[in-house]
């Protein structure tokens, strides 16, 4: 085979071959494979110009969504909604684990430090949206080995400051407190630790 003409179009090179043929690639595939007009080419080496090039988009694409820091299973959604193949995904996952890009330990670490100091969610919901990014469950389990209990105490107690006073009786104003931090995600031993110690109950 040989490669007849390359032309540019709408952000691709169209690199056509003189059996009819024709393959859309990007300018670094291009370069990488040192195409030309006029060169003479194996059948099996347009298979393999097709599948690089199609890693080395899937990588462009992983760099850019990973700006934001994202886990293992929400790049791999992203990947497939952009038509990505599977196989291609299983082999850039290692490149992108390897050069840092992607670590779900060092996001589940960094979700658990925000929920705790910024969100004020309890431990239930911060496992919950663990689970629901796709986080491994061995790694939640790791990384809530150092979850801070004195933290959430003070989380708790901040949020009941808000929705109800010292001498605060009413039974119903005080379950709408149980239920508002039941929905933040606090087991109910801490809500009712946190509201008998604020309401000063023995």
């Amino acid at each position: 085979m040989i490669i007849y003409n390359i032309s540019f179009e709408k952000k691709k090179f169209h690199v056509s071959f003189d059996n009819g043929e024709e393959i859309k690639i990007s300018e670094d595939t291009l370069v990488n494979f040192g195409l030309y007009k006029g060169q003479e080419v194996e059948e099996e080496f347009v298979e393999n110009l097709k599948f690089e090039d199609e890693k080395s988009e899937a990588l462009l694409l992983s760099y850019k969504f990973l700006q934001r820091n994202k886990t293992k299973h929400q790049l791999v959604d992203y990947l497939y909604k952009n038509k990505i193949q599977r196989d291609i995904i299983d082999i850039i996952l290692p490149i992108l684990e390897e050069k840092k890009y992607l670590n779900d330990e060092d996001y589940a670490r960094r979700y658990l430090s925000d929920a705790l100091n910024i969100k004020k969610y309890g431990k239930i919901k911060t496992r919950y949206m663990l689970m629901s990014k796709g986080i491994d469950k061995k790694i939640i389990e790791k990384v809530m080995e150092n979850y801070d209990y004195e933290l959430e105490y003070m989380n708790a107690l901040e949020l009941i400051e808000k929705r109800i006073s010292k001498d605060e009786t009413d039974p119903k104003i005080i379950n709408s407190a149980k239920n508002y931090l039941q929905g933040r995600g606090f087991e109910f031993e801490i809500i009712n630790f946190t509201l008998d110690d604020y309401l000063g109950v023995e």
